[in-house]
């Protein structure tokens, strides 16, 4: 006798096991059962929706939450919040309409980040990516059209952000020769792309800003980032530098303000026998240098370094090719303050003048009458005059 045929006579003669054995079978047969419309509505679920994943960090999430709580449909979504003094769509899931299709969101929180962190899911029913792409563009509200991004960046990464609106560069007064190189820097930059390539040259742009306090570096940062339609990625911690830098995008603007406050004076070591803060602080210069112009930089990286000491910064730092231009902002001179009079106060003035940062003379402007200003000014020129004489 076979040894199927011995199973099957076993399974014959004893009821209990044959009982056993139809039970498991049937089981079985059930739970696949069971699963089938469970892949059913998990083929469903890859392939008719299509998800994207919006993180608080990121630029659009506001715009995004805002934007869900007028298009989802409350019979299926009670959950609310109180936002900056507004109900707002609350955690949870839930459904809306827009544009004809249906989507679904889910908006969770992070228990488990120290820093808050939250993310909303959203489905589409759709396999158009159009309708993603105009409702991320729709969500952005009218007032953030003009207005850049400013995104912070810590030693832990993505620190979050806020919005800023755009201003010209014909408001910001700094000596023209100054605007002209910067301008002219950066638009034969962005169409050099090939340029570079073909050269072998990294394709990369750094700028240093240097000069004393309130001289309009920031403001100049701004203007520019605004007229070339740039996002600003700020950098507070040189700590991960190369990590900050891989984000950059192709309207990515890097700036690391006042480097050497930031860098613990970019020492060549790090001092491990000193536990101080300032220590700690400190980022080793090959971090810094290898970020800037090495194997860490990124193709098309823009980035601008301010400094008020540049006899600080180690020569390594402002070599060329790693710095393309190093550029002084200094106090005013005489036509841009006159410039800056007019602006303030709609009509010429200044007649006796020495050379004052930018922020001084907003500060004198904004607090004075137009006569109080110029004899302000004009009594600093006769004091300084006859103590130099």
């Amino acid at each position: 006798m076979t040894l199927i045929e011995t199973f099957f006579s076993a399974l014959a003669s004893n009821q209990l096991l044959a009982g056993g054995i139809g039970t498991l079978m049937f089981g079985g047969f059930v739970y696949a059962l069971r699963a089938v419309p469970l892949k059913i509505l998990d083929l469903i679920e890859k392939t008719a929706w299509t998800k994207v994943f919006v993180e608080s960090l990121s630029n659009e999430y506001r715009d995004v939450d805002a934007f869900i709580e007028g298009k989802r449909l409350k019979f299926f979504s009670r959950s609310l919040e109180i936002k900056e003094g507004e109900l707002k769509t609350g955690f949870g899931e839930g459904f809306g309409l827009y544009d004809g299709v249906l989507f679904r969101y889910s908006k969770t929180k992070a228990a488990q980040q120290i820093a808050h962190f939250e993310t909303i899911t959203l489905s589409f029913l759709t396999r158009d990516r159009a309708v993603i792409e105009r409702f991320m563009h729709e969500c952005r509200p009218d007032e953030h059209k003009n207005t850049i991004q400013v995104t912070m960046f810590s030693a832990s990464g993505n620190d979050g952000g806020l919005r800023r609106r755009k201003r010209g560069l014909d408001t910001v007064f700094v000596a023209e020769e100054v605007k002209r190189r910067l301008v002219s820097r950066f638009e034969w930059f962005e169409g050099a792309q090939e340029w570079h390539f073909s050269r072998g040259i990294p394709w990369k742009l750094g700028v240093v800003l240097h000069g004393p306090p309130g001289t309009g570096k920031t403001s100049l940062i701004h203007a520019l980032a605004s007229d070339f339609g740039f996002n600003i990625k700020y950098i507070k911690s040189l700590h991960g530098l190369a990590g900050a830098f891989k984000t950059g995008r192709k309207d990515d603007l890097f700036v690391i303000e006042d480097i050497d406050a930031i860098s613990g004076a970019l020492s060549r070591d790090a001092d491990a026998s000193r536990p101080d803060e300032a220590s700690l602080r400190a980022s080793p210069l090959h971090e810094i240098l290898n970020s800037m112009d090495g194997m860490l930089t990124p193709d098309g990286l823009k980035f601008i370094v301010t400094t008020n000491h540049l006899d600080r910064l180690d020569p390594a730092i402002i070599r060329p090719g790693r710095i393309d231009e190093v550029i002084e902002v200094g106090p005013l001179q005489l036509d841009c303050a006159r410039k800056m009079f007019r602006a303030f106060y709609g009509r010429d003035g200044i007649k006796a003048y020495l050379p004052r940062p930018g922020a001084e003379l907003q500060r004198l402007f904004s607090t004075l009458t137009a006569e109080e200003a110029e004899s302000e000014l004009a009594r600093g020129a006769t004091l300084l005059h006859a103590v130099g004489g």
